[in-house]
């Protein structure tokens, strides 16, 4: 069993901060950034991004209009309801590995032709369509920061495979990449049962249960205390993000990409307690559907001890095939929610 930790977590602030700036940059200094990205993220699978450019009041606009979201009437926001064929909009009671979150979320992500109608079926995607709220005051700053983390995660998810000495069409990535943006909010009045939420080694009921993300990377922001955690050496351990900063994890898709290089680290959110309201943001980074999602070639990189020589470790699959599987198991507990592990060869 994991066991929550106590001690300060120093080795993140000294391992596994980034500024963005330099790895923008050229030279020796950005060769040793980028090995140091490397090291990083095969031992954390989590790293802080700063000097990204994304200017303070655009963060600050998302948790206005998201707070804002979820003041609404409850009526309001269940008229946004998810569905058994549509993934995407309000849930207040999402699962992850079959139990129950103590959040409510909304979701909402890439439409293939932003000027038709959200429900067209242009915008019919295999995550179903997005449903939002009248309010412009909600929207506009919400996808703003879609927008916004849109190019960042590009940018970073290139200088992950440069890391690894990898190849990919980053175009392509750009033109048909299905990502989405989850608005989470955490507070006392959408705790459920302790039997429900609360996890075997945490202190306090669990917000999200402990998983791995399913898609390529994540790119987070948060607002309020303090709750993410990840597993690491088997304990738990705090992530403590400095203001107006990203966190960045790995997932799933890049950890058979990267052929178990780059593992998608676990980690949960402790729910809120008292009077505690938390919101938090997270973009995560997708694949176009139709990716065959393999092992891919690498070249060897100078700095790095890993062999390149490893034979794939998955067998190929469609980022399709894996959403549909993975959103089922999202919205109704179906079994086992379908992990790489039953990918693997």
């Amino acid at each position: 069993m994991s066991e929550p930790s106590t001690a300060p977590f120093s080795e993140w602030r000294e391992a596994v901060v980034f500024d963005a700036e330099v790895l923008r940059g050229n030279g020796e200094v950005r060769d040793r950034e980028l090995q140091r990205l490397l090291q990083a993220v095969e031992r954390w699978g989590f790293f802080e991004l700063q000097g990204h450019g994304i200017e303070t009041q655009h963060m600050k606009a998302l948790f206005a209009a998201q707070r804002a979201f979820f003041a609404l009437p409850d009526a309001q926001k269940l008229s946004l309801r998810r569905t058994e064929t549509n993934a995407r909009g309000y849930n207040p009671r999402e699962l992850t590995k079959n139990q129950i979150d103590a959040k409510e979320i909304l979701d909402f992500g890439h439409k293939p032709d932003p000027t038709a109608d959200d429900d067209a079926p242009v915008n019919r995607v295999v995550d179903g369509w997005n449903q939002m709220p009248e309010d412009a005051g909600i929207c506009t700053p919400i996808w703003d920061w879609f927008g916004l983390c849109e190019p960042l995660a590009i940018e970073v998810y290139g200088w992950l495979l440069e890391a690894m000495g990898a190849s990919d069409d980053l175009a392509s990535l750009t033109r048909g990449h299905t990502s989405f943006l989850r608005l989470n909010a955490y507070s006392d009045a959408h705790r459920l049962t302790q039997s429900q939420t609360k996890g075997p080694d945490s202190p306090v009921p669990l917000g999200i249960h402990r998983h791995t993300d399913a898609g390529l990377l994540t790119l987070l922001v948060e607002n309020g205390h303090h709750a993410l955690q990840v597993l690491h050496d088997r304990q738990w351990h705090m992530i403590e993000p400095a203001p107006n900063a990203f966190i960045v994890n790995t997932g799933d898709m890049l950890q058979v990409l990267s052929n178990d290089r780059f593992v998608a680290p676990e980690h949960r959110v402790l729910g809120s307690v008292g009077s505690q309201y938390r919101l938090s943001a997270a973009y995560f980074f997708n694949p176009p559907y139709a990716q065959v999602i393999e092992a891919l070639p690498c070249k060897p990189v100078d700095f790095s001890g890993h062999s390149n020589d490893d034979k794939p470790r998955y067998r190929g699959f469609t980022w399709e095939e894996f959403r549909r599987r993975r959103g089922a198991g999202d919205y109704q507990d179906l079994g086992e929610e379908v992990q790489i592990s039953h990918y693997r060869i």
